[in-house]
C-alpha cells in the first residue's frame, strides 16, 4: 500500500516538475521572441530614416536600446540558470525516471548564458555601427559616417 502511495507521489512530483520546467522554457521562448521582434524594426528604422536622425536623438535612442538589450539579456540568463539548476536537481533526486534523466542530460543547457552574452552583444554592436553610419553621414555629409564622427569628436 505504501509503495503505491510512494509511486503516486513520485509521479505527481514528476508532473509538477515537468509543468514548471515547460513554463520556464515558454518564458525563455517569449523573451527571445521579444528580443528578435524588437531588433528587426530597429534595423529597419535605421535603414529607412537614415537622413533624419539627429545626434541627440541618436544618443538617447542608443541608451534606450542598450538598456533594453541589457534587461532582456539578464532575464534570459536568469531563466537559463533556473532551467539548468532544475535539470540538475531533478536528475540528482529522481533516479526512478532514467529516460527523462537521460534526455535532460543529453540536452544540457550549461553554455546558454554565454550564448546570450554573445548574441545580444553582437546585435547591439551591429545597431551601434549602423547608428554611427547613419548619424555620421547626416552630420558631416561625408561618404563614411564613422570616419566623420571620429573627426568631429577629436576636434
Amino acid at each position: 500500500m505504501t509503495f503505491m502511495a510512494d509511486k503516486e507521489l513520485r509521479e505527481t512530483e514528476l508532473l509538477d516538475y515537468l509543468r514548471v520546467y515547460v513554463m520556464i522554457w515558454q518564458k525563455i521562448d517569449f523573451i527571445w521572441g521579444l528580443f528578435i521582434t524588437s531588433y528587426i524594426p530597429l534595423f529597419g528604422f535605421l535603414h529607412f530614416y537614415q537622413k533624419q536622425i539627429g545626434l541627440v536623438f541618436a544618443l538617447m535612442f542608443l541608451v534606450a536600446i542598450a538598456g533594453f538589450t541589457f534587461v532582456n539579456g539578464q532575464a534570459l540568463r536568469q531563466h537559463y540558470d533556473i532551467a539548468v539548476t532544475m535539470s540538475r536537481e531533478f536528475r540528482r533526486r529522481n533516479k526512478l525516471f532514467p529516460d527523462i534523466n537521460g534526455a535532460l542530460l543529453r540536452t544540457a543547457h550549461d553554455g546558454r548564458a554565454r550564448m546570450v552574452l554573445f548574441t545580444h552583444g553582437a546585435s547591439f554592436a551591429g545597431f551601434v555601427y549602423l547608428m554611427g553610419e547613419r548619424v555620421g553621414t547626416d552630420l558631416c555629409q561625408a561618404s563614411t559616417g564613422w570616419v566623420c564622427l571620429w573627426q568631429a569628436m577629436s576636434g
